[in-house]
């Protein structure tokens, strides 16, 4: 009777512990996908023609080159387009947002054009024609920015170089800055996500809520894909950690208006950084981005002072 409980015991055990397994299989599996699709390259392509009649008179009259730079680290491409100042000082290196493409920074991009510089504007990975499969808060992307950049100081030899990024942008080239600025004279971050946590959170409390899933079960199960497949947990995206590198100066753009990218982001990111080459303008009514839509004579003067004191 004994070894007849014992065995009945020991299958409940065995299976609660293969339920278990495979809720976590589960779980850990839609919870990467979640994290690191957050928008599909397939609509950050349909989004282009929300803006190309803008991107096309930006592009009208400019020599403008569609290139491909090889990946460093993987075996994908990082499609760009370099667009060519005749009276060019240097290069500016333009990193999009979530959802944005190569063509989707022409407001900011003829500002900088107007100050001098060249520009060189990428696809990030998973959006436009970078097939590189994944979102990863800037991670993984901080490598193709850095190819970017090499590739931007090979083709202008020793001139000045800016890395421009906004929003989701921001933390892929803050993450860039803090892994090697030695080619980066300026870093210009225009609401910047600091701590990709903090939106990565907001949503893992919005499937608690409606699928009664523990948060720290989904982070847990999470980390482990996350570590399996990409080689990174969510600890590693907060981005103010890797501002504690950053020594090149640096102007951070925020608006007490923008409810995207909260202002403290902004904020805690100039706190990290230990250089004191470092700048950040609040502004009071522009929304997340569009300081240069809304006040685009603002914004040249506040990236042109910046650009002139250092």
């Amino acid at each position: 009777m004994k070894k007849k409980i014992k065995l009945v015991v020991g299958a409940v055990l065995a299976l609660f512990i293969i339920l278990a397994l495979a809720m976590g299989i589960f779980i850990g599996s839609a919870t990467f996908n979640g994290l690191t699709n957050l928008i599909s390259r397939e609509d950050t392509i349909k989004n282009i023609s929300l803006y190309k009649d803008k991107y096309d008179e930006f592009a009208k009259d400019k020599d403008i080159e569609e290139i491909k730079i090889k990946s460093s680290k993987d075996e994908h491409d990082i499609p760009a387009i370099f667009v060519n100042n005749p009276k060019s000082k240097g290069t500016c290196v333009m990193v999009h947002g979530l959802g944005g493409s190569k063509y989707s920074l022409y407001r900011q991009g003829q500002i900088f054009y107007d100050l001098g510089f060249s520009l060189l504007i990428y696809d990030q990975r998973n959006s436009g024609d970078n097939e590189a499969k994944y979102n990863t808060f800037g991670i993984l992307e901080s490598f193709d920015t850095l190819d970017v950049i090499n590739f931007a100081k090979a083709k202008e030899n020793a001139r000045k170089l800016i890395l421009y990024g906004e929003s989701y942008g921001g933390s892929t080239s803050l993450i860039a800055c803090g892994r090697d600025d030695s080619d980066i004279d300026y870093l210009i971050l225009d609401c910047p996500v600091a701590d990709s946590n903090e939106i990565a959170d907001e949503n893992f409390l919005k499937i608690e809520k409606d699928k009664k899933i523990p948060v720290d079960f989904m982070k847990f199960c999470g980390n482990i894909f996350l570590k399996m497949k990409l080689g990174f947990t969510l600890k590693d995206i907060d981005a103010t950690k890797w501002a504690k590198e950053v020594d090149c100066p640096t102007l951070i753009i925020n608006s007490k208006a923008d409810n995207i990218t909260p202002v403290h982001m902004g904020e805690d990111i100039y706190k990290s950084i230990k250089s004191d080459k470092r700048e950040i303008y609040t502004g009071e009514n522009f929304a997340h981005t569009k300081f240069s839509e809304e006040d685009p004579k603002g914004f040249r003067k506040v990236v042109g002072d910046f650009l002139g004191k250092y």
